[in-house]
């Protein structure tokens, strides 16, 4: 975090020096980081006569750029950290999918249809083996 310094600028202007204020000039202050400016800006056919105050602070702009290299770190950590998971997830998701042991009632179903097809088959052989006993 910056520590900056408070700094103000003011200016105090009779009414009517503004009006006496020739165009493009201006009246302006300045203390530490602040300065304020104040002009006359003349009247055209799209828009009327007026008056302009402009301020800045450089205090605010340090803030500023101190605040945008915060953000920028941040969100580099934000991405690399995104990226830190979404390995870590594909990878467990890869040994999910290998340690995954088989679904039992699908292995029971198929050790049962095999031994239904045995059995059948023996049966058959038997009765095979029986006829030709016989004759």
């Amino acid at each position: 975090m910056v520590t900056v310094p408070m700094s103000m600028a003011s200016l105090t202007i009779p009414t009517d020096s503004i009006s006496f204020l020739p165009i493009g000039a201006e009246y302006r202050n300045h203390n530490g980081q602040a300065s304020v400016s104040v002009r006359r800006k003349a009247a055209t056919d799209a828009e009327p006569e007026r008056i302009i105050v402009y301020a800045t602070c450089d205090s605010l702009q340090l803030l500023c750029e101190s605040y945008e290299r915060t953000i920028s770190s941040l969100k580099s950590r934000l991405v690399e950290h995104q990226q830190q998971l979404a390995s870590m997830t594909h990878e467990s998701m890869k040994q999910e999918e290998v340690e995954q042991p088989p679904n039992g009632f699908l292995t029971s179903l198929k050790w049962c249809l095999i031994g239904f097809a045995i059995g059948m088959i023996a049966s058959k052989s038997k009765t095979i083996i029986s006829k030709i006993k016989k004759s």
